[in-house]
């Protein structure tokens, strides 16, 4: 009879036995009892504590006759009378208070005192003092009775965060070479002195980012405190149940109430049947730019703000305030409120960018740029992109950005439309478009603009660099993508009496290897025949082992990382950035036979396998038949045509302007914030457009709770709204850059699978 096996259940039940007479086997024995009369005495001196306490306040209500204890106090010994019971501890750490103060304050408990108390309660009013101190653990100190003039704890002072301004303790700007790529600070034409090694190498950790520099720079204009104010939802006839049993303060008479609603907006008038006595609540009403009261309430405006902000619209508002039990609003009232707000928008925004102007000289002042003397106007670099509404080729909007590629400050934005509505729906209904009909429309039409949707970035760069002198700057230096047709179009203006640089964002240029042999992949077709006889036409580059998806990937982002370079070891030349671009691509079509690594970098530590076998022959070196490179399968015949595309992407001009390393990743962050504000499968007007533009522009300049837009209508932001409106800009700031983060963190900890140039 074959042996039953063991169910999982009952060896469960078996290795649960085990375990609990292992348990019980080191289970240490119990201590002997001892008599409950008996007192227990200390064997050892008593604990120390180690924590000062904070000086009491100079008042004569509170006035010890000795300093206050410092580290190393004992406990009292335990009365004689007192025993504790053999399954009570004895007791751990404790601390003397101050003598109590030699008034008719003191602390007479009614019960045995408390074991551990994190805060004393105040001392009552009556009964004399003690005669010893209470046997309880504090920590910190209570409040002072009202009549205490000086506080307990006294001020601290500020933690201490401005940079040294020691010129050995700042990072100096190197000198601006058309053969040097430099990282952030604006390339100035004085040499600076450099510092030295050992204060670079302890400000590493401490550079600051491009928000920390606009928080600094915009430092005065940070928000006031909020006011602590709380709002309920509370019905009219629950008001009434409650006034039914107060009565007035003068005569004793009962109160009656009339409330008036006005959706989100109320006026509560509670008054006296027999005097005149009453009180009127009711909201703030919105202020214009010269402090005067306006017709709109203050919950009103800010509901209609978070709908259009948050791109609900009237719908979604009147879907959320009617589950609460509020009127809504009709389409007039909503209209009415929003084209406030953008009127308002539109005075106080130019009064917020000129602070956003002076705080870009104050930064370029720093290096010791300044304007030209001759025409007072600063040249500064910037990048441009364009971002249309909808997808595709057919969109009626259009937006044109211009940030500083230091300080990430947005300095100016333009809005592009080519419909309107009105003009449309007049033109459907073939009426005529009278003089006088047309100068009436003029204010109001959404029409700016007569062209495709294609030139709208160019034409909105046009007006961009054509007022660029209105606010004392020159953008001289544009970093740009591959669309060749907006610089053109800014070289054929000419604003200045110098011409404008461009530089490539490397982000666009890495992308362009992986689109070039996708192209070519398709261009060198042929025609096969198949086994059943039929023609069909077939890349010479598809298969395995060939011009795979995954190859353009790998070989995509080898591309990107050469061009991009190293912080740490920025390139010198072109050449340098040249040898790294090539290198991948002589290191792919390496093999046994014919290896082709004189541009991988030599030494022990480089990321070729084969140059650290040179470097180290007492260690293994792999062969190429091992792990073949992504090229090398290829035929050799069809390997011209991709070394041909690598040269091309290697030319002397292309890489000059990718010696510095900028991009347009906050024009591409700037998008994302607009779109998500306005969606691109809804309608939306130029009016409302230009009003999250501006919106979004403030709230990166400024951060979310300075920009927050209520409150330059005279309203008070509440404590509720400012902490969410922290969240915000903490959210913001941490979902910026989250892979560079995981990034760093992995290269610190030496773990780092991420190759170098071509590291592979």
């Amino acid at each position: 009879m074959p042996k039953r096996r063991m169910t999982t259940y009952k060896k469960a039940g078996m290795m649960k036995k085990m375990r609990q007479d292992q348990r019980s086997t080191s289970k240490p024995p119990p201590p002997p009892a001892s008599s409950s009369s008996a007192p227990i005495l200390y064997s050892q001196p008593p604990p120390t504590v180690s924590q000062h306490l904070p000086p009491p306040p100079a008042s004569s209500s509170y006035a010890p006759s000795q300093p206050p204890p410092t580290v190393s106090q004992h406990l009292p010994p335990p009365p004689a009378s007192s025993s504790y019971a053999p399954s009570q501890p004895p007791p751990t750490v404790s601390q003397h208070l101050p003598p109590p103060p030699a008034s008719s304050s003191s602390y007479a408990p009614s019960q045995p005192p408390p074991t551990v108390s994190l805060h004393l309660p105040p001392p009552p009013a009556s009964s004399s003092a003690p005669s010893q101190p209470p046997p309880t653990v504090n920590l910190h100190l209570p409040p002072t009775p009202a009549s205490t003039s000086a506080p307990m704890h006294p001020p601290l002072p500020p933690p201490h965060t401005s940079a040294p301004k020691h010129p050995s303790c700042a990072v100096q700007p190197q000198p601006s070479t058309s053969s040097t790529r430099l990282s952030s600070p604006p390339p100035s034409t004085v040499v600076q002195p450099q510092p030295s090694t050992s204060s670079v190498a302890a400000l590493v950790d401490k550079v600051k980012s491009s928000y920390d520099v606009r928080l600094e720079l915009l430092k005065d204009n940070r928000p006031t405190s909020a006011i602590d104010k709380k709002q309920l939802i509370i019905s009219v006839d629950d008001i009434r149940r409650v006034l039914d049993i107060a009565a007035c303060t003068v005569c004793y008479a009962p109160l009656t109430l009339s409330a008036k609603t006005d959706c989100l907006s109320s006026k509560l008038t509670v008054t006296c049947t027999s005097c005149d006595t009453g009180v009127v609540i009711r909201d703030e009403t919105a202020k214009t730019s010269e402090g005067k009261n306006t017709k709109m309430l203050e919950n009103n405006v800010k509901g209609v703000f978070e709908a259009v902000n948050n791109n609900i619209g009237i719908t979604g508002l009147n879907r959320i305030i009617s589950t609460f039990g509020f009127d809504t609003f009709s389409q007039g009232k909503f209209t009415r409120h929003a084209h406030f707000l953008y009127k308002r928008m539109d005075k106080q925004y130019p009064v917020r960018m000129k602070d956003v102007i002076s705080a870009v000289f104050t930064h370029y002042e720093s290096y010791d740029i300044l304007p030209k003397p001759t025409t007072g106007l600063l040249d500064i670099t910037v990048s441009y992109d364009g971002t249309w509404m909808t997808r595709g080729h057919s969109s009626h909007i259009g937006v044109g950005f211009v940030v500083e590629v230091d300080t990430g400050f947005i300095i100016d934005r333009e809005v592009i439309s080519n419909f309107c509505q009105v003009c449309s729906s007049r033109e459907k209904r073939q009426l005529p478009a009278t003089p006088e009909w047309m100068a009436r429309h003029a204010s109001s039409c959404n029409k700016n603009y007569t062209g495709t949707s294609a030139s709208m970035g160019t034409e909105a760069a046009r007006r961009l660099w054509s007022r660029s002198t209105q606010l004392g700057l020159r953008y001289t230096t544009y970093v740009g993508d591959g669309d060749s047709s907006t610089y053109q179009a800014v070289q054929q203006l000419n604003p200045y009496d110098v011409p404008v640089r461009k530089e490539e964002c490397v982000n666009h240029v890495s992308k362009r290897l992986g689109t070039r042999l996708r192209k070519l992949k398709k261009e060198m077709m042929t025609t096969i025949t198949t086994k059943t006889g039929n023609e069909m036409r077939r890349s010479l580059l598809s298969g395995p082992s060939q011009l795979t998806e995954n190859t353009i990937n790998k070989m995509t982002s080898y591309f990107g990382k050469a061009v991009r370079g190293e912080k740490d070891k920025p390139y010198t030349s072109t050449e340098d950035m040249r040898k790294s671009i090539l290198a991948s691509y002589h290191h792919a079509v390496s093999t046994d036979d014919r290896p082709q690594h004189n541009y991988c970098p030599p030494g022990i530590n480089s990321w070729c396998f084969f140059r650290r076998g040179e470097a180290d022959r007492t260690k293994f070196c792999r062969k190429h038949s091992t792990k073949p490179g992504y090229f090398s399968k290829i035929p050799s015949e069809h390997r011209g045509a991709i070394l041909k595309v690598y040269t091309d992407l290697t030319n002397e001009d292309l890489l000059k302007r990718c010696m510095k390393g900028r991009t347009q990743n906050s024009n591409e962050s700037l998008h994302s914030k607009l779109w998500m504000k306005v969606a691109k499968h809804k309608f939306a007007g130029i009016s409302r457009v230009n009003f999250i533009t501006q919106v979004v522009i403030l709230e990166h300049n400024f951060g979310f709770e300075a920009a927050y837009f209520p409150r330059h209508l005279g309203f008070k932001t509440t404590a509720c709204k400012s902490a969410n409106l922290q969240f915000l800009q903490k959210k913001s700031i941490r979902s910026s850059t989250p892979r560079k983060t995981v990034r760093r963190q992995r290269k610190k900890s030496g773990n780092s699978s991420d190759y170098i140039s071509g590291g592979f």
